[in-house]
């Protein structure tokens, strides 16, 4: 039998924008934005709140998962699996 090797993400910062994304910068460094517009095709209690942008900007890390005042949160190995890899940009020399 076959061990099934898997390692679970953290997301070590996450920033919202505007437009309904997450920026999450992972345990390994990687950058990726995550689209939450796609939560919106679901309806109920918990994903309300999130449709408005004041309450959605209160996201914060809970055990490095993106997590709402509320107890929403998103797996953050689904973001990582999921989200768009983001390039840094490189700081200005000084």
């Amino acid at each position: 039998m076959s061990k099934l090797k898997w390692d679970l993400r953290k997301v070590k910062k996450v920033v919202p924008t505007a437009a309904f994304e997450l920026i999450c910068t992972f345990d390994d460094n990687k950058v990726k934005l995550y689209d939450c517009k796609v939560l919106f095709e679901e309806s109920g209690p918990m994903l309300e709140p999130l449709r408005k942008l004041a309450f959605f900007k209160r996201v914060f890390l809970e055990m490095g998962a993106p997590t709402w005042p509320n107890g929403f949160d998103i797996c953050a190995d689904l973001i990582y699996r999921d989200a768009k890899t983001v390039r840094r940009a490189k700081r200005p020399a000084a």
